[in-house]
């Protein structure tokens, strides 16, 4: 009887803790493997990492294997390899051109943890409607030529949609600077 019930009691407090990482666990853990995303883990991942980072292994030992268990969907930005021509399967290369670090990690992140193709197309999708709009570091340029003194530091995502449609429409540059001004007045 004794047995069932520490059985019992410790299958609660196993149970309890199986909705988050406690904050013991997210320390150890975060010895090792620093860019731990804990919402995406599996409490069977964090036990098993947890036991890693307490047992008598080497540092390098350790880190070896927490990195394995959590590569399986928890993938490092850092250790992430994902070529610009992978990218632009999912977003077009002006928009990959201005990402912040953070916005491309995310991206990285994301492709390298799916498998399917169109699963991706559409978180990366929903994650990009997020991302602040930005204008090319080419078209910033354009803008400065024929409207010199613009303020183009906050800009909502149809002012950058009009802006470009204003750069590369057919009109001369009086009329691109006339269209430009109306868009950030």
């Amino acid at each position: 009887m004794k047995r069932f019930i520490t059985l019992t009691a410790l299958s609660t407090v196993i149970a309890t803790s199986a909705f988050a990482a406690s904050e013991a666990e997210m320390t150890a853990i975060d010895r090792y493997y620093p860019e731990a995303n804990y919402e995406t883990l599996s409490d069977e991942q964090v036990a098993q990492m947890f036991a890693i980072a307490n047992s008598g292994e080497s540092d390098t030992d350790k880190t070896s294997r927490i990195e394995e268990i959590a590569s399986s969907n928890n993938p490092s930005t850092a250790t992430a390899t994902v070529s610009d021509s992978e990218l632009t399967a999912y977003v077009p290369e002006w928009r990959l051109a201005e990402l912040t670090e953070e916005e491309r990690a995310e991206l990285i992140a994301l492709v390298s943890s799916n498998d399917n193709p169109e699963e991706t197309r559409v978180q990366v999708l929903e994650s990009m409607n997020s991302a602040t709009p930005n204008l090319t570091p080419g078209e910033m340029k354009s803008v400065e030529r024929i409207a010199p003194g613009a303020d183009l530091s906050v800009l909502t995502t149809e002012q950058v949609q009009q802006i470009r449609a204003a750069l590369y429409g057919e009109q001369n540059d009086t009329e691109k600077k006339s269209r430009i001004d109306q868009i950030l007045s």
